[in-house]
């Protein structure tokens, strides 16, 4: 009874943490927000640019300095915790650099290296968070946390969202008011993500580790692909699948520029592509509870494969009828497969052991960071060749990874140890 309590308690508390992180991060969206916030202040889209640039580098240089010592960690809650309380709230500094009469260069370049550290602190906290998630919660009820705090953390961004709107929207407000409003909200349901994880208790004390040898830890790693096929296997669909995926944030864009969509046309295939984030969450922690995490990736494979091949045939229809019967759902997709993601995490917990599972994690990181400037040149693409060509290659690739997808194997349910991972 005592540890059904506990797994019901960390439950929660791991889902409101990620709910929480979620709704403050919307407040803090990097293509509404931080864009015309930067331009705003600057006048710079280069300097927008940076800030995307930051938020991915941060998080994976905190990752490669985190991993050789989370073994090395004892209270893996407490550890997390500290860091949420530390870099969370960073952003209510912002009202205070808005209140003083400073250079707005001045004002753009703290804004970055606040961003910077706050998604440097998350990269800190990432692997450790998912550490806990494979040993406190079981197997059929991860992908069921995963999912609703898609799902809860999706309305509270509408509801961010609609704040934000309302906010920058008010021609009475200075711009510095506005921006000192939103701060202060992220700051606020950030730091309440913090205090949620103080409730998450682990019940396995970690015993001290020998010292580590970063070469060698990092040496050690391109071998785990070796003695883990499951993992391989899984690993090469998430590379191939980051190609397929690389025209879902050019959706909107697409729709716009190609069929001339009216400004209510697009906020609808916008709000779309929201309620379709709001759709996934139930439906794929559904799937991962009830077939497993080998469909959820699977069936996100076929979406992927779904998605341009509507756009061709929007192409090919809207002379004769609406284009937006076919945006219509295709947006709707999209927004479902932005919680695919969860299906690699759990399949990942699923099939290495509990040991090495950090280690598996970091080298996900690294093999899989190429990959974040795949939409880059996706737009460069777009820019220079149109969506077909795009839309093709992403039919191609999708195919591959689906075929591949096909072959993964389904783990055994809540037997996260499958293999013995242990490189000597």
């Amino acid at each position: 009874m005592a540890q059904k309590n506990a797994e019901k308690r960390n439950f929660y508390a791991l889902m409101m943490e990620g709910t929480l992180f979620f709704t403050g991060l919307a407040f803090l969206d990097a293509d509404t927000v931080v864009s015309v916030f930067i331009h705003t202040f600057s006048g710079s889209m280069q300097l927008s640019g940076l800030a995307s640039t930051l938020r991915t580098a941060s998080s994976f240089v905190a990752q490669l300095m985190i991993g050789p010592y989370i073994h090395k960690i004892k209270n893996l809650p407490a550890f997390i915790s500290t860091i949420m309380f530390i870099f969370r709230p960073l952003f209510l500094i912002m009202v205070l650099i808005l209140s003083l009469e400073l250079s707005s260069d001045i004002i753009v370049w703290i804004f970055l290296f606040i961003y910077a550290l706050l998604w440097a602190s998350d990269g800190l906290v990432v692997v450790p968070w998912m550490d806990l998630l494979g040993r406190l919660v079981p197997g059929k009820r991860r992908g069921r946390l995963l999912g609703n705090q898609q799902l809860f953390g999706g309305i509270g961004s509408l509801i961010a969202g609609y704040i934000v709107k309302i906010t920058l929207d008010n021609a009475r407000l200075a711009e510095t008011v506005k921006y000192s409003i939103l701060f202060s909200l992220a700051g606020i349901v950030l730091l309440s993500s913090a205090v949620a994880m103080l409730f998450v208790k682990d019940s396995n004390k970690r015993s001290a580790r020998p010292p580590v040898n970063i070469l060698e830890y990092y040496r050690k790693l391109p071998g785990y692909l070796k003695i883990n096929k499951a993992y391989s296997r899984m690993l090469t669909v998430q590379l191939i699948g980051s190609f397929a995926g690389a025209v879902i944030p050019f959706i909107v864009l697409f729709g716009k520029n190609t069929f001339d969509l009216s400004p209510s046309q697009v906020s609808t295939i916008i709000y779309l592509q929201i309620i379709g984030s709001l759709i996934g969450g139930l439906f794929w922690g559904n799937i991962s509870q009830r077939m497993g995490n080998r469909y959820v990736i699977l069936i996100s494979r076929i979406i992927s494969f779904i998605i341009p091949l509507l756009g061709l045939v929007s192409l090919g229809i809207y002379r004769i009828a609406s284009p937006m019967l076919v945006l219509v759902p295709m947006c709707i997709l999209a927004g479902i497969n932005k919680g695919a993601w969860m299906g690699y995490t759990n399949y990942t917990i699923d099939v290495v052991d509990e040991e090495n599972r950090p280690s598996y994690f970091v080298l996900t990181s690294l093999i899989t960071f190429p990959t974040t400037f795949l939409p880059y040149l996706a737009g460069i693409m777009a820019d220079t060749f149109g969506f077909v060509p795009l839309f093709i290659i992403n039919i191609i690739t999708s195919i591959a990874a689906t075929g591949l997808a096909l072959t993964l194997k389904s783990p055994v349910d809540d037997d996260p140890s499958l293999q013995s991972d242990a490189l000597s």
